[in-house]
């Protein structure tokens, strides 16, 4: 490809979300200039807007501090079979890439949300012929996390540095842990590799 601007649109879904702006900033780091940045308050149409133009998807959205559980599934699933309408009505085939977790193999609240929205994307795959590639993270951690909501290792960075107390209600537990620069480097490996772009 050379230096310079990448030809190739790319949707991000929660764009202003923690992995989603380290995304975006290591794309164009990269040389991808044509992001299609879509997030919770972005305008519904360009949804549809968006699928019809984009060559790949990073669906990146979600929910997992809600004021209420319900939010979940609304957040997780919901948003995530809006996203597959789109695609499906503007007869994209871009390969699509989603975020989900570790927990999506448990039964709670969030765990139940992640895996009915893997089995949308697995759904649609099978229905539309589309490359779909599905990541259950562990505990991301890494620059632009907001503690107390998403990483465990910025509540308790946060928290020492202030002498304010932590809460560990498992000290035996095990936390699984990944750098945001290692998904994102892997996140743009299956692009490239799924567009047959060199890295």
């Amino acid at each position: 490809m050379g230096s310079g601007k990448k030809i190739m649109k790319i949707l991000v879904t929660g764009a202003l979300g923690f992995i989603g702006k380290n995304l975006i900033a290591e794309l164009e780091n990269r040389g991808f200039g044509d992001i299609l940045k879509y997030d919770i308050d972005t305008k519904k149409e360009l949804l549809y807007e968006y699928a019809s133009e984009c060559d790949f998807v990073f669906h990146l959205a979600g929910i997992n501090r809600p004021l209420d559980v319900s939010e979940f599934m609304k957040g997780n699933c919901g948003f995530t079979g809006e996203l597959l309408s789109a695609l499906k009505k503007c007869k994209s085939r871009a390969p699509l890439l989603v975020s989900s977790s570790i927990q999506a193999s448990l039964d709670n609240p969030y765990g139940i949300s992640k895996r009915a929205g893997e089995e949308l994307v697995f759904e649609y795959s099978e229905n539309t012929g589309t490359e779909v590639f599905i990541y259950r993270l562990p505990n991301v951690f890494g620059k632009w996390c907001r503690p107390d909501y998403n990483s465990v290792v910025a509540t308790f960075c946060h928290n020492i540095a202030r002498d304010l107390p932590i809460k560990i209600n498992d000290p035996t537990a095990k936390l699984e842990l990944v750098y945001i620069d290692d998904v994102v480097d892997e996140f743009i490996k299956t692009m490239l590799s799924s567009a047959d772009l060199p890295e």
